[in-house]
């Protein structure tokens, strides 16, 4: 990467942050289901949070809006460009980010994937989209499954929606909220898994579960559900 393109990485990075905070310290936020975090919490899981890629800046808005990045370890695409701009995101946030480049590099990858896995089982919560980073829209893909079955992990379906935003017109939907923004949360039964799940099986639940979450935030909001 030159130095210009880093700079640029950069200077976007710092803009994300910038609208985060923003929004996060303007923001309502009504929240329903947080006893299922609880109930993940006390059986000793570590939290696997999951959500729709269109849905993941609403999240960490609203883990922001807790200060919670220190409690966070992140998964993000080496050897690809854009995803260093969610570096600087997560690294201004207090995040520990592991890049995971399976194509380019997959010893370093699965060195990489080891320890978010050893950062989550020592306590640290991750999230994940299964349909990203690229889509197709809704479609879980194995590494949720694979990532909280090595874990062992709970995995918490995260549904939210807001008329305070600005959907992009791309195969994600993705959210772009507005200061001031009111987020209706829907926070989702725990999937456990542990080492002798079925990843399909988990696919089917995770993908079910997403939709679900969804669904309630857009009904919680007062608007008719779509998908």
């Amino acid at each position: 990467m030159s130095k210009l393109s880093d700079r640029w990485y950069q200077f976007e990075g710092s803009a994300l942050f910038a609208h985060t905070r923003l929004v996060a310290r303007t923001a309502r936020f009504t929240v329903e289901g947080q006893a299922n975090v609880t109930l993940a919490q006390a059986n000793g899981r570590s939290l696997l949070w999951s959500m729709w890629h269109g849905q993941v800046w609403p999240f960490i808005i609203w883990r922001d809006r807790h200060h919670d990045g220190p409690n966070f370890c992140l998964v993000r695409l080496g050897g690809d460009e854009r995803s260093d701009i969610l570096y600087q995101l997560g690294d201004k946030l207090g995040a520990q980010t592991y890049a995971v480049d399976m194509a380019g590099n997959p010893v370093a990858g699965g060195r990489a994937v080891l320890r978010v896995i050893q950062a989550m089982k020592a306590g640290k919560q991750s999230f994940i989209a299964p349909d990203g980073p690229n889509g197709p829209a809704y479609i879980p893909k194995p590494g949720v499954a694979f990532l909280a079955r090595k874990a062992e992990a709970a995995i918490i379906p995260f549904g939210v929606w807001t008329r305070h935003t600005y959907l992009m017109k791309r195969w994600d939907s993705y959210f772009v909220p507005f200061p001031f923004a009111h987020f209706h949360i829907h926070i989702g039964t725990p999937i456990f898994v542990d080492r002798k799940s079925n990843d399909e099986e988990t696919l089917a639940q995770v993908s079910e579960a997403l939709h679900a979450a969804r669904t309630r935030a857009q009904i919680m909001a007062g608007i008719e559900p779509w998908q």
